[in-house]
């Protein structure tokens, strides 16, 4: 009896784990499109869904950069860069799982724009995990934040204790 227990037990568990794995999938690979909210350089809002730019990270909305000794909101251009790609057309978002804060990671397009890419590569996100010959394209024309100074965001955050 005690066998047929745990052949239950183990059955249980191994359906339990698959439903949950089925739940959980549910909005991965799904395309979002509609009306778009720019929260800040790599974070947009679809159909009530808040999608993370996978693949990049961009300035902090506070986040201050320097050119020429001077310095100006890069975090805050780098949003109105993410707007002016919006404008262009409707937003294609292709999103496939969630980070630990509960964002879709996905990656969005405007027409055939790779809008994570062109963020990238017009220098107003960096790399992060993905996009790294963007990046080094930025780098080597000066542009965006690229043009400057900067601290990576992700060492903006820590440094201001921001830190996600």
């Amino acid at each position: 009896m005690s066998k047929i227990a745990d052949i239950f037990s183990t059955l249980v568990i191994f359906v339990s784990i698959g439903l949950l794995i089925i739940w959980l999938s549910f909005d991965l690979d799904k395309e979002y499109s509609g009306f778009i909210t720019v929260i800040d350089g790599d974070t947009v809002i679809i159909d009530q869904e808040k999608i993370r730019l996978e693949g990049i990270d961009a300035p902090e909305l506070r986040q201050e950069c320097t050119k020429n000794g001077k310095s100006y909101q890069c975090g805050q251009i780098s949003r109105e860069y993410l707007k002016s790609l919006a404008r262009r057309g409707q937003m294609l978002c292709k999103a496939w799982q969630r980070d630990k804060y509960e964002r879709l990671l996905g990656r969005c397009y405007v027409g055939q724009i790779d809008v994570n890419g062109q963020m990238v590569r017009n220098g107003w996100a960096v790399a992060f995990g993905n996009y790294y010959a963007q990046e080094k394209q930025a780098r080597e024309a000066g542009s965006g934040i690229w043009s400057g100074d900067f601290d990576r965001p992700r060492e903006w955050r820590i440094i201001h204790g921001t830190i996600e």
